[in-house]
């Protein structure tokens, strides 16, 4: 069972992996307004979204999930069995979360309407002028990015769950209006990402 929201950009990921993986699953919807109710905040204490319940193992975070069903599936092409493999797929997933994924986070905020609490996207009226004024603050971090992701269409040079976890925000910044033009290698992942069948199948919304 997977407990999702179909906004959730989270979320998107693990269901991105689940099509890659052609894992039949459920889905429960979470609503976004907090608090989470009762029901799911059982399976998951933190109440942040997604979880899963894979045969009574809640799990949640959903890079962690994303090891768990590539490992558990035994893809070794998506999350490397060999440890330094897996080490360069652990550093740029620490690195996405901790440092380039709250920028475009920043970004979203005001293009699509964000408010904490109260629905999360969508929730008020968008601030496009913010939006320009945050995406000239970030620049510099999308110059790196650019630099970092490999330029043969994938994060680390072959798909793995790096791609899975950057794909759902590369395809939000077809909604926010994110100007990718001056990243050559980002505008060809998210094309080359967005393109894949399993992305179809994942039912990107926004």
């Amino acid at each position: 069972m997977l407990y999702d929201n179909p906004v959730s950009s989270n979320s998107l990921k693990v269901r991105f992996v689940l099509a890659e993986l052609g894992l039949d699953h459920e889905r429960r919807e979470v609503p976004m307004p907090e608090p989470r109710p009762d029901w799911y905040l059982a399976i998951n204490p933190v109440g942040r979204i997604p979880a899963i319940d894979d045969d009574g193992l809640h799990l949640s975070e959903s890079h962690a999930i994303l090891r768990h069903l590539a490992r558990r599936e035994g893809r070794d092409d998506l999350y490397p069995a060999d440890i330094r493999d897996a080490a360069l797929v652990d550093e740029f997933l620490d690195r996405w979360h901790t440092r380039i994924r709250p920028a475009f986070f920043r970004h979203e905020v005001p293009s699509l309407g964000y408010a904490p609490g109260k629905g999360g996207f969508y929730a008020v009226e968008p601030d496009m002028e913010k939006a320009a004024e945050v995406e000239r603050q970030i620049q510099p971090l999308l110059a790196l990015f650019d630099g970092l992701v490999s330029p043969d269409s994938a994060v680390l040079g072959r798909f793995t769950i790096a791609d899975c976890a950057v794909a759902p925000v590369l395809f939000r910044t077809t909604k926010t209006g994110l100007d990718l033009g001056p990243y050559p290698t980002l505008t060809a992942l998210r094309a080359t990402l967005l393109a894949r069948p399993a992305f179809a199948r994942a039912e990107p919304v926004g």
